[in-house]
């Protein structure tokens, strides 16, 4: 995906994304020079510089999060699809608690939380396997979730959920004339998640009695 393609890469990423880049086929250059610049902090200095930059004022330069890097290595073949580029802008960091206030925590923050979360879920399941390591897998159904199984989730824990449930196309979708909003599971009084092949809206509102739009 990466080959032939040149990005930039603040101080503040860790080898890990820069790694995935190199092992894609990519290249490193100079920001002016580079199509892709990846960023991890939009305070440090040299990120601080590129948004305070004309280039950026003029909409000629874009910063993206460098948790997309590892979101795209870690999805599946066909759920690479579902890791979009353009959900892991960067703000300034001047203008981030205000786009808090609006649509709730980043994508690359949420991200985080996830797999933090399903650690702990997995090493609460082995801790639960050893406890019966003197029967057989067949006696007790004690089994390792395989590598990369996804666990129930929520759906605003994004990117890891959207692996698994991928977007719908434009071309599928029916023309609608009214005010558009984005929906963003975990506001408004709802919260979706994903349970096997099911997507399930639950309104937690009081005000709210449907949970199904």
């Amino acid at each position: 995906m990466f080959r032939g393609r040149r990005a930039w890469f603040s101080q503040s990423v860790g080898p890990g994304p820069r790694e995935l880049w190199a092992a894609g086929g990519g290249t490193l250059a100079h920001w002016r020079d580079a199509e892709l610049l990846f960023s991890s902090d939009a305070a440090h200095p040299d990120t601080l510089r590129i948004h305070e930059s004309r280039d950026y004022l003029e909409g000629r330069a874009t910063v993206f999060h460098s948790q997309f890097l590892s979101a795209w290595a870690s999805a599946g073949v066909e759920a690479k699809l579902s890791v979009v580029l353009g959900h892991f802008v960067l703000p300034p960091a001047c203008l981030q608690e205000e786009i808090r206030r609006k649509i709730g925590r980043f994508i690359w923050e949420r991200a985080e939380d996830s797999l933090a979360e399903e650690v702990k879920a997995r090493n609460s399941y082995y801790s639960g396997c050893s406890l019966i390591k003197h029967r057989s897998d067949e006696e007790t159904g004690c089994t390792v979730p395989a590598q990369g199984e996804p666990l129930y989730r929520a759906l605003q824990e994004y990117p890891m959920s959207n692996m698994v449930t991928g977007y719908a196309s434009a071309r599928d979708m029916k023309k609608y004339m009214g005010e558009l909003c984005d929906f963003i599971p975990g506001t408004s009084g709802y919260a979706a998640y994903w349970v096997g092949d099911e997507i399930t809206l639950r309104g937690h509102a009081k005000t709210r009695t449907k949970g199904k739009r």
